[in-house]
């Protein structure tokens, strides 16, 4: 039978504790074992699953700034135009997000842009509500795991649908987050 092995000897710090301290207990725990996967973990979805997913929040906000060009400005050359982009979720999902900033010159532009989002969200199912952040008035609106956050700001309105968050394997959440998706 073989001595067991000194757990002190690996551990300098501990065992000038135990000299020190001779009084106190040291107990030294063996290592956890990594934790098995759990057999109900969701299956990564495929790539026509992602395709289908962005583009669903893509139409979202299409729709959006369809319904809100009727009652803007014509759109600034130096605004940027609508961009989508992968977001990363916890637990190995990620999230679409669109975003779209609608250019206002006055508060009466701000609220006619308001109504006629919040007019087309009702309209498509949304549940929504008003909300505040700080001194930000928002729209907030809901439907099928899919969120509309519409923030009134100083010279802009900022739309942003977000997604559903999609379970998929680590290498294409890197891929989608840092924007190398064709790589996938």
């Amino acid at each position: 039978m073989t001595e067991p092995q000194d757990p002190l000897a690996q551990a300098p710090l501990l065992r000038v504790v135990r000299e020190r301290h001779p009084d106190v207990d040291v107990v030294v725990l063996p290592p956890e074992a990594p934790a098995p996967e759990p057999a109900d973990a969701p299956v990564p979805v495929t790539d026509a699953a992602l395709d289908a997913e962005r583009a669903r929040v893509e139409a979202a906000l299409a729709g959006l700034l369809a319904a809100a060009g009727a009652t803007r400005a014509p759109a600034d050359p130096a605004d940027p135009a609508p961009r989508t982009t992968w977001r990363s979720a916890p637990a190995s999902h990620v999230v679409p997000v669109a975003e779209a900033r609608l250019p206002i010159d006055d508060p009466e532009a701000g609220i006619a842009v308001g109504r006629a989002l919040s007019a087309r969200l009702r309209a498509d199912g949304w549940d929504g509500r008003l909300d505040r952040a700080g001194v930000t008035p928002l729209l907030l609106a809901a439907l099928d795991d899919r969120t509309v956050r519409v923030a009134w700001l100083d010279a802009a309105v900022l739309v942003t649908v977000r997604g559903r968050a999609l379970p998929v394997a680590t290498a294409t959440a890197r891929a989608l987050v840092s924007g190398t998706e064709d790589e996938r």
